[in-house]
């Protein structure tokens, strides 16, 4: 039996979908019958044509856009393309992010403030103006910016290395910027049908890029490190659902919601919200 098809006929464009929590997303929401516009820089064009692949092999759609979001002419016709390549975009998945330098506030260079905010909180801004119109006149649409739990200053004492956490300031703010974006956005989109929320891990989805924190996290804390299956459910929740101006942590929305856990064929019940990464 495959996934129900839900979101059949709609159109998504999912940022950073050549591996990770973008990829996980892509192919969940893929199984629910969305045809997808996986979007990456040129550098991960080779990933992103395995994503493609992957999706066709199930009887999907989807199309490869390779561009650089932290280039403002780059992305500036990005929606442009991924409609004339599938049609309308009907969800938007703002997951591509970055940390350009990881150095603590007092020491963080301004090219590096620059770049952080360029491709963590223009580029999802830019996309997001480019979509609304056409989502504003059809009176549906859903938009999900991928957040962080570094947008708030961690508890003291802290769980790890200090130096570490005061790296990760300027990215926190980014991300911290990008939520206030999306609350106030969903405010003036109130009674549209254009639904936006953010969504964050509880504290770490295991990933490519975060392989190394995971499991050395996992040693002491192991409640702290989620699978990218709970990711891509919590974005599947947010977008197939009635939910607006939430700053979702993906262990909550699936508990508050009673959602089981599935792979990302979005059939297959795997787990729940309590359910923990598994390293070999």
């Amino acid at each position: 039996m495959a996934a129900a098809q839900t979101l059949a006929g709609r159109v998504a464009l999912v940022t950073g979908a050549s591996r990770g929590i973008g990829r996980a997303i892509a192919l969940r929401l893929s199984a629910h019958g969305a045809a997808v516009a996986l979007a990456a820089s040129p550098r991960s064009q080779a990933a992103l044509e395995g994503v493609r692949e992957a999706i066709l092999a199930h009887g999907g759609r989807a199309a490869v856009l390779a561009a650089d979001l932290a280039d403002e002419t780059a992305r500036a016709g990005l929606v442009a393309q991924a409609e004339a390549a599938l049609g309308p975009v009907d969800i938007l998945i703002n997951n591509a992010a970055g940390i350009s330098a990881y150095a603590p506030p007092s020491k963080i260079d301004l090219a590096a403030r620059r770049a952080m905010f360029e491709l963590n909180l223009q580029a999802p801004i830019d996309l997001i103006q480019q979509a609304l119109p056409g989502m504003r006149v059809r009176r549906w649409g859903r938009i999900v910016n991928l957040s962080s739990d570094t947008s708030a200053a961690p508890a003291i004492p802290y769980a790890g290395d200090a130096r570490f956490v005061h790296a990760l300031a300027l990215y926190g703010a980014s991300k911290a910027a990008l939520d206030r974006y999306s609350t106030g956005l969903a405010a003036e989109l109130h009674g549209s049908g254009v639904q936006v929320n953010a969504l964050l891990p509880y504290k770490i989805a295991r990933s490519e890029s975060a392989e190394q924190i995971a499991r050395q996290t996992a040693a002491t804390r192991p409640d702290w490190v989620e699978p990218l299956e709970l990711m891509a459910e919590a974005a599947y929740l947010l977008v197939a659902g009635a939910h607006q101006g939430e700053i979702a942590v993906s262990r909550a929305l699936l508990q508050r919601c009673q959602q089981p856990l599935h792979a990302l064929d979005g059939e297959t019940v795997i787990g729940d919200a309590r359910s923990l990464v598994e390293f070999s």
